[in-house]
């Protein structure tokens, strides 16, 4: 991150910081659990269980929230967990979720 951030770890700290705070702040996403129950589509919900910016406690909140969803907690997934090693597991998961929900 030092390579992109000209502002060096004061930057990077402040960022670290505001991301965190996200969890109990709804100011700039309305995805309260009541929003989100609203959601009627199939949902497929892929979380890293390693994500350095939002607990895991997190996408169990959505999952709960959506009554037509589905979780799948990457085992070591950090941020973006569908890219890098997880991303051909990935392809596989939602082609049967798309498949699935087709038919």
């Amino acid at each position: 991150m030092r390579g992109s951030h000209k502002h060096g770890d004061i930057q990077i700290t402040k960022l670290w910081d505001w991301t965190r705070g996200l969890e109990d702040s709804y100011d700039d996403m309305n995805f309260t659990p009541p929003s989100l129950s609203r959601v009627t589509a199939l949902t497929l919900i892929v979380y890293g269980d390693r994500d350095p910016l939002y607990p895991v406690e997190m996408a169990v909140a959505m999952y709960r929230a959506i009554a037509r969803s589905f979780l799948w907690v990457v085992p070591n997934g950090s941020h973006s967990p569908i890219f890098g090693d997880a991303a051909p597991q990935f392809a596989q998961t939602a082609l049967k979720f798309f498949q699935a929900a087709s038919q």
